[in-house]
């Protein structure tokens, strides 16, 4: 993965899976990042192919190669409370999560490439504890480390 990635972190307070990735696309499109394309083509995805992680600590990883990527971007969202995101193994299933992690990076090689990594770190479950303790505005440099190939 050549070009750089921006890696940005927000919280906020989400009533469900579409409302949390909305504002993860509000904090990306803030920077510059991504489109409200991008935020559309997640959300649609996401009803078709569902990102629930049912790890030790859930995640969801909503994502798109859509249109509307500007930069490669990575935003972690850290809820106030959980909503429900349909698992990926399982569509009839769900978890739970507060933290959500979107993704925009272009290519279908760094993108693929990119979700391998990720899913190795949130799996971790000392490194993904770490998302749900740090302050906020320490978490984009603690992603940037420790998603380094």
């Amino acid at each position: 993965m050549g070009k750089k990635n921006i890696y940005l972190a927000t919280e906020g307070d989400a009533k469900d899976w579409k409302e949390a990735i909305l504002l993860c696309g509000e904090c990306m499109m803030s920077c510059g990042s991504v489109s409200q394309d991008f935020v559309d083509a997640c959300i649609e995805r996401e009803k078709e192919y569902p990102t629930g992680l049912p790890s030790e600590i859930p995640v969801a990883i909503p994502h798109s190669k859509a249109e509307g990527i500007r930069e490669n971007c990575i935003c972690l969202l850290r809820l106030d409370h959980p909503v429900r995101f349909y698992r990926m193994d399982d569509t009839e299933e769900y978890v739970d999560t507060r933290l959500v992690f979107n993704l925009a990076i272009k290519g279908a090689e760094d993108h693929l490439e990119f979700l391998k990594r990720l899913i190795h770190f949130v799996l971790d479950q000392t490194t993904i504890s770490k998302c749900s303790e740090l302050p906020l505005e320490e978490i984009p440099s603690y992603l940037e480390k420790k998603m380094k190939v």
